[in-house]
């Protein structure tokens, strides 16, 4: 028995999977001081006195740490010259005109950077010895200001890791309680500010994730010991390894929905498909494409999503960890309407959250938000929603936004519950079009799946207005990253930093170095219990042209009779003029070596999923209620119908409840579903 638990903003989703492959699905309120004991019993009541093998959880707690600066107090040691790389930020900044932006605080004040008498040249050499007596005048002044944690970050460490190796057994001998963080552990690779402040982000994050671990596995021990985390690069990890690395968790939540959609898209063969998942909170976006979502090797925490930071940076705190590349944008179902200052209606980017919830929860909440929004307009049940368990109070969402929106815009309450879900619509937008027109493609050619507890209501008009045509809702949507948390591998990630031109680039350097990585892969692996036979990897090299400051990420697979030089260059003249147009006869630079190292945590896979779905029951019989799409289509007497009810196409307007989400079908659209319970709406004509 495994079991799948992602804590959401506003809902924590649960979801059980037995052994004869039936799944048991739970959703309940984030409430931070119930949430463990809730998981708990939806746990007990479907495990009953069966063992479960494996937790599999999937957390924003890293990133809303960093997010909102309640990370733990953090000092930082490094190499005397480079106290303010964390300020200066490789001078990069999202917009250069913007005289009114503002830098985000650095994770560490400038009083706890302390500087250190050493110097490793960038070949490896040591120029200037470490002095023990001042690392450990500055260590114990850091103790006495309170941090809970040091990150060492020296130059060239990536080269050569004798100084910070040194500096932990001094700091381990000097204060043991204390966190340590070397870079040359955490993230060995070339460029000091995007080492230093990987660094720093993990090193503040472990005191807070240890807490937050060590309190959810106190109440899922009785259940099974073995607890599994979901790292932003959508493998799983121990929780043994969440504690010393959680910077590979920062977009744990979003990874597993993100995993899910790509499982998805492979089980129903669909090349070309975006993923939009929408929550309580946020809503998320990511480009899958042949069944895999795209990558990249880094990014940013706490920059938002616009054009300017995804293509200059600076925005947020740079972070070298592999991640799915997913934008997203303060956008979700808890997100509040209120009317700015020149007289415009916005939603969000804050939330109601779970506590105390839109004004329709009855928790005590009073700002209208795109939920109340939804429900006035007669999208989602007006009694009860997630399998019945939370009450929907539909009067008092009307009387919200009667009074805080349509009154004061002089609009009729459902024009104004239609404008709320407009902007929440366009700020998802956003984000859509962010991972596919500026990444040059076209969505017209693409298909939406939407998850999340709000995505299937907004997928239809969202997708119109893109000019995709055709919308994929999965089984179980409203709990879709929950089961992509059971989909997971393990996966570890692995660089080596080579920095050197090809010329001077010896082929069996390379085989050594990839070698090394395995090596160290394996060990950490069979430390997680895992056989190395169960092991596959993934090399892949960084390279660029000398003189250009990012490389390109490409797979390493050269036939054994290829000259390895003559490979990478071959390879990089290729990508260079697939992805820039050009190639130049220029020297070519080997940045780095990167290996992926990845085994199968258990057999369940999505069509196992889908096949569990067929014990709900199949038809919920149809009922109506009064909704209403805007001005070009108005009012219309709504059906209500089960996905196990749309075995033919059926035309819209409709709306698809199901236990843990609501999919709304517009009036030019159709729905059908097939005997897997894949649900696919069409628009009119397509």
């Amino acid at each position: 028995m495994r079991v799948g638990f992602d804590i959401g903003g506003t809902f924590t989703d649960i979801v059980v999977a037995d052994d004869d492959g039936r799944l048991h699905t739970a959703k309940v309120l984030s409430l931070l001081d119930q949430v463990g004991a809730d998981i708990a019993a939806a746990v007990e009541h479907a495990a009953k006195e069966a063992p479960v093998a494996a937790f599999v959880h999937g957390t924003t707690i890293a990133s809303n740490a960093v997010i909102e600066g309640k990370a733990a107090p953090t000092g930082l040691l490094t190499t005397r010259g480079f106290r303010d790389e964390l300020e200066m930020r490789g001078q990069r900044r999202p917009n250069v005109f913007d005289a009114n932006w503002n830098r985000l605080p650095p994770l560490v004040p400038r009083r706890w950077r302390r500087e250190i008498e050493e110097r490793i040249l960038g070949d490896g050499s040591i120029e200037h010895p470490l002095d023990a007596r001042q690392v450990q005048a500055e260590v114990r002044r850091l103790v006495a200001d309170g941090v809970e944690a040091i990150a060492v970050s020296l130059i060239n460490a990536y080269l050569n890791p004798r100084h910070e190796a040194e500096i932990g057994r001094l700091i381990d001998q000097l204060a043991p309680e204390l966190v340590v963080c070397l870079s040359s552990e955490v993230h060995p690779e070339i460029r000091e500010y995007e080492r230093a402040s990987t660094t720093v982000i993990n090193a503040s994050l472990i005191p807070i994730v240890r807490r937050y671990l060590d309190n959810l596995e106190g109440h899922l021990a009785r259940f099974g010991q073995r607890l599994l985390i979901m790292q932003s690069n959508g493998g799983i990890m121990t929780a043994a390894a969440a504690r010393r690395r959680p910077a590979l968790m920062i977009e744990s939540g979003p990874a597993a929905g993100v995993l899910a959609a790509a499982r998805f898209a492979q089980h129903a063969e669909l090349a070309r498909v975006i993923s939009f998942d929408m929550g309580g909170t946020t809503a998320k976006a990511c480009l899958i494409e042949n069944g895999v979502p795209l990558e990249k090797p880094g990014g940013e925490v706490g920059g938002g999503a616009t054009m300017t930071t995804r293509l200059f940076g600076g925005a947020g705190h740079a972070l070298r960890v592999p991640w799915l590349d997913i934008v997203e944008v303060g956008a979700g179902g808890g997100s509040i309407a209120w009317i700015d200052e020149g007289g415009a209606l916005r939603a969000g980017p804050r939330s109601a959250g779970a506590d105390p919830g839109p004004v329709c929860y009855g928790r005590g909440g009073s700002e209208p938000t795109v939920t109340d929004a939804n429900v006035v307009l007669g999208y989602m049940n007006p009694s009860a929603i997630a399998d019945a368990t939370l009450r929907i109070d539909r009067q008092a969402a009307f009387a919200a936004i009667e009074a805080k929106v349509a009154r004061p815009l002089g609009l009729d309450p459902l024009q104004a519950a239609h404008g709320i879900v407009q902007v929440a619509n366009a700020t998802m937008m956003r984000a859509l079009r962010a991972v596919s027109t500026e990444r040059g493609r076209d969505p017209r050619q693409y298909a939406l799946i939407p998850f999340g507890g709000a995505g299937p209501m907004h997928a239809a008009t969202l997708a119109e207005n893109l000019g995709i045509r055709v919308v994929h809702v999965p089984p179980h949507p409203g709990l879709f990253s929950a089961l992509g948390l059971l989909l997971a591998d393990y996966r570890h990630d692995y660089i080596r930093s080579i920095a050197l031109a090809l010329s001077e680039l010896q082929d069996d350097a390379v085989a050594a170095g990839f070698a090394a990585l395995q090596t160290e892969a394996l060990a950490d692996l069979a430390a997680e219990g895992i056989a190395a036979q169960a092991v596959r990897f993934q090399r892949q090299v960084d390279l660029k042209y000398g003189y250009q400051v990012t490389e390109l990420t490409l797979p390493f697979e050269p036939e054994s009779q290829d000259s390895v030089v003559g490979y990478l260059k071959n390879s990089f003249n290729a990508a260079h003029r697939q992805a820039f147009g050009y190639q130049r006869d220029d020297v070519i630079e080997l940045v780095s070596l990167r290996l992926r190292a990845q085994a199968a945590a258990d057999k369940l896979d999505l069509a196992g999923i889908a096949g569990a779905g067929k014990g709900r029951p199949r038809r919920l019989g149809e009922s109506s209620r009064q909704a209403y799409f805007g001005p070009r289509f108005g009012l219309h007497e709504t059906p209500v119908v089960g996905r196990w009810d749309l075995q033919r196409s059926r035309s819209g307007p409709l709306v698809v409840e199901e236990p843990d989400t609501t999919v709304v079908v517009p009036p030019n659209w159709t729905a059908l579903s097939d005997a897997a319970g894949h649900l696919t709406l069409h628009l009119a004509g397509s």
